[in-house]
């Protein structure tokens, strides 16, 4: 494991459908002491036929080492490698016949605070950027400034009212930032749900997926 780049060969777990025969790809970051595996897990949850899934697994189970609030220099070489593996993860993904604009970046916790950054930082169309239980890294008060537009771009935005890690304001100027983008953003803020997932956003993650799905498509 390379100290510059530390995520860099670490494996990709797959499901779903074969990447060659696939209508969609959803890109599966885990959070903070979870693995790829639990992402599967999450994806075979989801249930949605024609979906290829693909799950980078971080090194020592952590995409960056701080918050995600804290100031961007503490969290590095390990964010720049982690967006790295995003990168190469659409890159293998294309050579495979499968386009961005038909790949859903989903991430919880740290995973979503990496998936929802990459989509600002390297804005084009994306089948879709789903953060759940996260938001844009950076610390409290950064303004954040992004060039480009994510050109109608579906985000899905799912996080508690009382999320010991993410502050609620995160999550509600992130839909901001990604709507100045021109992304189309739905945010689900549920009471007392705690650092968690729930069926809810579940079923919003598949009616995005099915819009790719379907016969007509």
């Amino acid at each position: 494991m390379s100290t510059n780049d530390p995520h860099r060969d670490q494996p990709v777990r797959t499901g779903g459908a074969p990447l060659k025969e696939a209508q969609a790809v959803l890109l599966l970051l885990h959070g903070r002491g979870a693995s790829a595996q639990g992402m599967l897990r999450l994806a075979d949850a989801i249930d949605v036929v024609g979906v290829a899934h693909l799950a980078p697994q971080a090194a020592m189970r952590s995409w960056y080492p701080q918050s995600f609030m804290a100031p961007r220099e503490e969290n590095e070489p390990e964010l720049t490698s982690a967006f790295q593996v995003i990168a190469d993860a659409l890159e293998s993904v294309e050579a495979n016949g499968v386009g961005p604009e038909r790949v859903v970046l989903l991430g919880f916790s740290q995973g979503a605070c990496l998936a929802t950054t990459y989509a600002a930082e390297t804005p084009q169309r994306y089948g879709g950027v789903v953060g759940l239980s996260g938001g844009l890294i950076g610390p409290e008060g950064i303004d954040f400034e992004f060039e480009g537009s994510l050109d109608g771009t579906p985000a899905i935005l799912g996080c508690s009212d009382e999320d010991p890690y993410i502050p609620e304001s995160r999550v509600h100027e992130t839909a901001d930032v990604l709507r100045a983008l021109n992304a189309e953003v739905t945010t689900r803020i549920y009471e007392g749900l705690g650092h968690t997932t729930n069926e809810d956003e579940l079923e919003h993650v598949r009616t995005l997926l099915r819009h790719y799905t379907a016969p007509d498509t």
